[in-house]
């Protein structure tokens, strides 16, 4: 039997990861789409994936799931509030922020953010309710810095242990 979804999600509360942003412009209007992500996986290195997972009852599930290309933006520690941004229960987050657009493939990233990853969607598979959204890396960047964490419903930054 399954264990239940509070103990699954107090499971996820223990759990950290690096802050993300994954956006796209929607097919129809060329709004921006996008949504806050606690983790995204690199899944092969040939050819270079990654994947993201999107709860089926977002706002934004349909064109993240639909599009041709999205951007990841792997945020800083001091890019806070454009994670609650992009977490509010809006559809289109993207009107009220600058963005860069990606130089191989037209996707929205957000300017100085850590890692700023240009994708094309390779296959989306439903497990569960969510889908995963597999992207094929077609450009990538990185800048230095620190990484925007979260961990217990709050967002932070990385303290290496002392004498290392």
């Amino acid at each position: 039997m399954p264990i239940s979804g509070e103990l699954y999600r107090q499971l996820g509360r223990a759990s950290a990861g690096a802050v993300s942003v994954v956006a796209t412009f929607e097919q129809d209007s060329d709004a921006i789409v996008g949504l806050t992500i606690s983790s995204y996986v690199t899944l092969s290195y040939e050819p270079p994936l990654v994947m993201y997972a999107i709860q089926r009852h977002t706002a934004s599930y349909s064109p993240m799931v639909t599009c041709r290309s999205f951007g990841i933006s792997l945020l800083a520690a001091g890019q806070s509030d454009i994670a609650r941004h992009f977490a509010k229960p809006r559809r289109e987050r993207g009107t009220q922020m600058p963005f860069d657009t990606g130089a191989h493939v037209r996707v929205p990233l957000i300017p100085q953010a850590l890692a700023q990853v240009e994708c094309v969607t390779n296959e989306v598979f439903m497990s569960g309710d969510h889908a995963i959204v597999v992207g094929l890396v077609e450009a990538a960047r990185t800048i230095e810095g620190e990484p925007l964490l979260y961990f217990g419903r709050q967002y932070g930054i990385f303290a290496p242990f002392p004498g290392r």
